[in-house]
């Protein structure tokens, strides 16, 4: 139960719980602003079933919210919940619901007894190593609160997890850790090498690949779908920007003051030890008269936005001005864009992707032809429509830059590959010649490197931090002398090879063995676990009552990979 133990010190102190509630507190707020639905509605949304038979909504909830709350006190933070976190919180509810149907199927149970003496025995709610009815009422009344959860439901949770720790224990006796592999992965731990490697760019060859007219109409040609130009919009539009609104002489000291008092906990931190010192007024009163300067005249903009929008309303008699009279009457300078996907950022404009979400929502009608105020990260916009082109296939001459560009890509990456092969046969060859790794590669010009004495538990000195960790994925398993295969980098591949591998003292093994076992039987307990989860959901034919309906990511440079499978749920994984 060590997913708790993270709290230890935060009960310490009432300012901390504050702080902790407050952030979780925000982190439901940000669940029903970015989504839209309550923990209700997204676990009401993911309704399944197993063996044909609905799962009740009740179960499903229960799984959903147990997931979220095992993940915050396992992080000990927020979870922002983004389309990615939404999902992985589903393929963990599915898994945690089998699994406890699992454990009921083999009889296994948790009563009230075991509920709570596993409470009791958190090291976050002792105190000098007794448990502390105080510290619980305060997990409870600040902690459980802030989750909008009960006392009841987080002893529910806890029965779960004794559960599903009973579960893995059961599974567990059926693990075991050959001697064989403890030498092994201490062997590719600690066993010392020297690796020499090659490295081929793109860059490399790009001056050598050409690509003619006829060669990018081909190409255009064979893959037509990849040129269709998609739906555009033109839109007119006006802005209220905030800064036109700005006035850091109008923020009152009294509001100041009251805004620092209200969000103390935003200047606290850590002192010495573990006492908490916040921040004096004084040190942060320009930092808070410009916030407030700020929200103040980002408010202001929008008011005057949402009351511009109110006058492009046809009265009942079904009169309104036009967009342009309206614009005149404010006035306001009238913007026409030019055309633009619904992908497709528009240049010198920080308005992001909910600008062009909100024009392709519009209408030619008096009613719908302009928009609701758009917040954009300086200014806010009300949009009018102006213009619509439908998706079309354009002719090759139309997108010939385009199509020559990933003509010559693709030219570039068969390039590359047909290199790559070629050296990596023509070096096997001269190995097996006896000639050394240098020498095989001498004809092709490239630069051999060759690292210091390394161990894969300390790592090497190279400055290509990448490329080296992918190269030691693969030699980990070589002996001396051998060749890696082609190792696929961001940017081109790689070819290694290992000069010398010396075995590792095994002196050091046996005083670590134990500690390795542990860890290969802990992987393996893991993978059993979940290969468990795996066959109950088959063997009860689980499968979404409906297509999961998608949602939107965040507006922003997606972050390099939460593993999304893409399977739509059909088999949860909680990673």
């Amino acid at each position: 139960m060590m997913f708790i133990s993270r709290f230890n010190r935060l009960i310490r102190n009432k300012i901390v719980w504050s702080i902790f509630a407050f952030l979780v507190v925000l982190s439901f707020v940000a669940w029903q602003t970015q989504t839209g639905r309550s923990p209700r509605e997204e676990a009401d949304r993911a309704a399944a079933t197993l063996d044909g038979k609905p799962i009740p909504e009740a179960e499903a909830r229960s799984a959903y919210f147990n997931s979220y709350l095992y993940m915050t006190l396992m992080l000990g933070r927020q979870l922002k919940l983004t389309p990615r976190v939404d999902a992985a919180l589903r393929h963990m509810a599915w898994r945690r619901l089998i699994a406890l149907r699992g454990a009921q199927e083999v009889r296994l149970s948790a009563g009230p007894e075991e509920v709570v003496a596993t409470i009791q025995q958190q090291p976050f709610l002792q105190d000098k190593g007794q448990f502390s009815a105080e510290r619980y009422i305060a997990f409870v009344r600040q902690y459980l609160a802030g989750l909008r959860a009960s006392e009841n439901q987080f002893e529910e949770y806890i029965r779960q997890e004794i559960l599903m720790t009973k579960a893995r224990m059961m599974l567990a006796q059926a693990t075991w850790v050959a001697p064989f592999e403890i030498e092994q992965i201490y062997r590719q731990l600690y066993d010392t090498f020297i690796v020499s490697y090659v490295m081929l760019t793109r860059d490399d060859l790009e001056p050598t690949v050409k690509v003619s007219d006829a060669e990018a109409q081909a190409y255009f040609t064979a893959h037509t779908n990849d040129f269709i130009i998609p739906e555009k919009m033109r839109v007119k539009f006006v802005s209220f920007p905030f800064e036109r609104f700005l006035d850091e002489g109008a923020v009152l000291d009294s509001d100041l003051r009251g805004y620092y008092d209200e969000h103390i906990e935003e200047f606290t931190g850590a002192a010495t030890g573990d006492l908490l010192s916040a921040r004096s007024f004084e040190e942060v009163e320009d930092t808070l008269r410009d916030r407030l300067a700020q929200e103040a005249a980002m408010a202001a903009a929008g008011d005057q936005a949402a009351d511009f929008e109110v006058t492009l309303a046809p009265d009942r008699q079904g009169q309104a001005p036009s967009f342009e009279a309206a614009a005149s009457a404010a006035g306001l300078s009238v913007v026409t864009s030019a055309l633009f996907s619904l992908k497709e950022p528009l240049r010198g404009l920080e308005a992001g992707l909910d600008f062009n979400r909100t024009a392709f929502s519009l209408r030619p009608t008096p009613e719908d032809y302009f928009s609701q105020p758009v917040r954009g990260s300086n200014a806010y916009y009300v949009l009018a429509f102006e213009e619509r082109t439908h998706a079309r296939l354009p002719d090759f001459a139309e997108v010939r830059s385009a199509a020559r560009q990933a003509a010559r890509a693709a030219a570039l990456s068969n390039k590359l590959a047909q290199t790559a092969t070629a050296i990596h046969q023509s070096a096997e060859g001269a190995l097996r010649q006896g000639r050394t790794f240098a020498q095989a590669i001498r004809p092709f010009s490239l630069e051999v490197i060759t690292t210091e004495p390394f161990t894969l538990r300390t790592g090497a000195d190279t400055e290509d931090e990448q490329a080296f960790y992918e190269l030691a994925k693969k030699i980990m398993f070589l002996n001396a002398g051998e060749l890696t295969e082609v190792i696929v980098a961001a940017d081109g591949i790689i070819i290694g090879h290992v000069d010398s591998r010396v075995t590792a003292d095994r002196t050091l093994l046996e005083s670590i063995k134990n500690d390795l076992a542990q860890y290969l039987r802990q992987r393996r307990e893991d993978l059993a676990f979940r290969e468990w989860q795996e066959y109950l959901l088959v063997e009860h034919k689980f499968a979404l009552a409906a297509a999961q309906p998608k949602v939107a990511d965040e507006e922003e440079p997606e972050e390099p990979d939460e593993d999304d499978d893409g399977d739509g749920g059909q088999r949860p994984d909680d990673g």
